[in-house]
């Protein structure tokens, strides 16, 4: 744990980019964590909720599907975010923004289908 907040200190202190897109992934997963919960009706027995195939577009599933995609955000905001750290201390800044950059772009596919998603409905 002591050797994470030095790296968390280490990454303040001399690389400011990599600890932009550190924010910029935790606030965009936010939006991957908090859209499905605020807009999903637990009420309402089937909702669109997954994507099925390319040929058959999105299908009708339980409400609980959409938290898959919550979990996804919570598991790309807080443990990429961590992962990252550890990479800026033993691989470097470039390796680290490469990381932070996939994890962002999965991020931005997944804010997709979920829009996509809930505009189905």
């Amino acid at each position: 744990m002591k050797e994470l907040i030095q790296d968390f200190k280490s990454i303040y202190h001399h690389d400011r980019r990599v600890l932009i897109m550190m924010v910029f992934l935790f606030l965009a997963s936010a939006f991957l964590v908090f859209t499905p919960i605020f807009t999903l009706n637990s009420a309402t027995p089937k909702i669109w909720a997954r994507y099925s195939d390319i040929t058959r577009g999105y299908a009708e599933g339980d409400w609980w599907y959409l938290l898959s995609l919550s979990v996804l955000g919570v598991t790309l905001g807080i443990a990429h975010v961590l992962i990252a750290a550890r990479i800026y201390s033993k691989r470097g800044a470039s390796t680290a923004l490469l990381f932070l950059g996939i994890s962002l772009a999965i991020v931005f596919i997944a804010s997709a289908f979920l829009i996509k998603i809930l505009g189905e409905g």
